[in-house]
């Protein structure tokens, strides 16, 4: 028998309690570094996004330079920034980010 827990909060999205009660996500713990960033127009506007290494940015697209300056704790909402952030490291699993706090909550004390 596992002793595994379901983990859930009240106000979380279904995104968010699949993401806390994902076994198969691999967590790092890294320093958040602020990462160039490019926009592109949209309807309306225009959309920002971080450029990823090897990329090639589509015609139209606006070089941002540290653009990509935070992240946010998927699970929270707290800040994870280089400098002026609630944290200036947390997990990483290649897609979302979590603070130092809900990792120790949630995902360390369910392995």
């Amino acid at each position: 028998m596992s002793d595994k827990k379901h983990i859930e909060e009240n106000w979380w999205t279904p995104d968010q309690v699949e993401l806390a009660n994902d076994l198969s996500r691999i967590w790092e713990k890294k320093i958040f570094i602020s990462l160039l960033g490019y926009s592109i127009p949209i309807e309306g506007g225009r959309m920002l996004t971080r450029l990823l290494p090897g990329e090639i940015m589509s015609e139209g697209a606006r070089l941002e330079p540290n653009a990509w300056d935070h992240e946010h704790c998927a699970l929270c909402w707290n800040k994870i920034m280089e400098k002026g952030g609630d944290f200036e490291e947390g997990y990483c699993d290649g897609k979302d980010w979590l603070c130092l706090e809900c990792y120790d909550q949630y995902i360390a004390q369910n392995k």
